[in-house]
């Protein structure tokens, strides 16, 4: 059981800590520490990114006489990789060797994450060849090391050749390999590559795991590819995969560049609807484009989506609808706005927004603003406008606001 514990801090957030919670009451029981305890300490440390206590570890472990196997070299190497420690790496593999082990497929994987991550290209190229020869690249994750390195390291065109080098010797990609380069070509500004490649994996697959779907998917949004997105949408519904925040955000990006606002609109619906978190940016813009757009109505909508997640919005926000809501002349909506925000908006808008109110001469309502106005801390400038829209509506003057400093 305490083994167990022990295992399960490799997934927490603060795992490191918790094991030595749990290594300090072992001790404190007078249990000696064996070599499966070290070793599972040693991947903590990897899964955390303490090195130099997995170092400490590795060493105490030899120095109390225990004999490293290929899991604890596993995990000190797999420490190393974080951060490119290629040097100690590479000693490290002079160790293992020099103790009578043979490098399995894990070793050599994790040696080429380090060299890959490095930037050592071509001792990564070096250990892939090695790894082909002993059999241990049949699937597509050694390649798709080198290949994502290459591709981040800005040599795109190298990391396509590894790529169709990869593909010509029959290695199957379930979609990993095919989304690293697809990003890969969409970054470098590659698009229609980027599309070309998502459309040869839609022909060669019939299944598809949420990234590779995402992947796709932008890859057509980004070349305004209307009937392959739609095909993508329907072909989520048939695998009943269910999208996620970076799906819903591609398509209200793409709906809104398409200018096919009420997609756009219908997608946020759907997203907030199945309880995603709104990105509040690209809400307020697609906010502002809906209202440019002719939908000040939805666009409000979308504002009160984000204004009543469970989150503070900026009060720019505020501002924003106000804009859109009093030229449309959605008065209504823009009072329920002021009446709850008004100390985030600021005089002009206030002004612009109590100007047109009295145009409207909206009775029912006046006594009602003028409070919302006043509670902002807004002072009234233009009286003799306002007093002029008053008598047109031949409305009673509230004596207590004449004695206030307000007016």
């Amino acid at each position: 059981s305490t083994l167990q514990l022990l295992s399960g801090c490799m997934k927490l957030k603060h795992g490191y800590a918790k094991a030595m919670e749990l290594i300090n009451e072992l001790n404190s029981r007078g249990l000696q520490m064996d070599s499966v305890i070290y070793g599972t300490l040693l991947a903590i440390c990897a899964s955390h990114n303490y090195c130099e206590e997995a170092e400490a570890y590795f060493k105490k472990l030899k120095d109390e006489g225990h004999s490293p196997n290929l899991f604890h070299y596993s995990s000190l190497l797999n420490a190393y990789s974080v951060n490119s420690y290629y040097e100690k790496a590479e000693l490290l593999m002079k160790d293992l060797r020099s103790s009578g082990l043979t490098p399995n497929k894990v070793i050599l994987i994790t040696l080429l994450k380090v060299y890959s991550k490095g930037g050592l290209f071509e001792k990564a190229k070096e250990l892939l060849t090695e790894l082909e020869a002993s059999g241990f690249a049949q699937d597509e994750m050694a390649y798709c090391i080198l290949i994502d390195a290459l591709a981040k390291g800005g040599k795109i065109w190298e990391a396509t050749m590894v790529f169709n080098e990869m593909k010509g010797k029959g290695v199957k990609s379930d979609g990993y390999a095919f989304s690293i380069m697809i990003s890969a070509l969409h970054r470098g500004g590659y698009r229609e590559e980027a599309k070309k490649l998502a459309k040869e994996f839609e022909d060669q697959n019939a299944t598809y795991d949420l990234v590779m779907l995402n992947t796709s998917l932008r890859a057509y949004c980004n070349t305004y590819d209307t009937e392959s997105v739609m095909r993508m949408l329907k072909k989520m519904d048939e695998l009943n995969i269910s999208p996620d925040d970076i799906t819903f955000n591609t398509l209200i990006r793409y709906f809104c560049k398409a200018k096919v606002y009420h997609l756009a609109y219908k997608t946020i619906v759907d997203m907030h609807t199945k309880g995603h978190q709104l990105n509040e940016e690209l809400c307020s813009e697609i906010m502002v484009q809906l209202g440019e757009a002719g939908f000040p109505s939805e666009a409000f909508s979308v504002y009160n989506m984000m204004r009543y997640s469970k989150r503070t919005v900026c009060k720019s926000l505020h501002e924003k609808v106000l804009g859109i809501l009093v030229p449309a002349g959605l008065l209504k909506d823009a009072y329920i706005v002021i009446k709850d925000n008004g100390e985030s908006i600021s005089p002009r808008s206030l002004e612009k927004f109590a100007t047109q109110f009295m145009i409207s001469g909206n009775i029912n309502l006046i006594n009602d603003v003028m409070k919302s106005l006043n509670h902002s801390g807004w002072r009234i400038s233009q009286v003799t406008v306002l007093y002029l829209v008053l008598s047109k509506y031949s409305l009673e003057l509230n004596p207590g606001w004449l004695e206030t400093e307000n007016w």
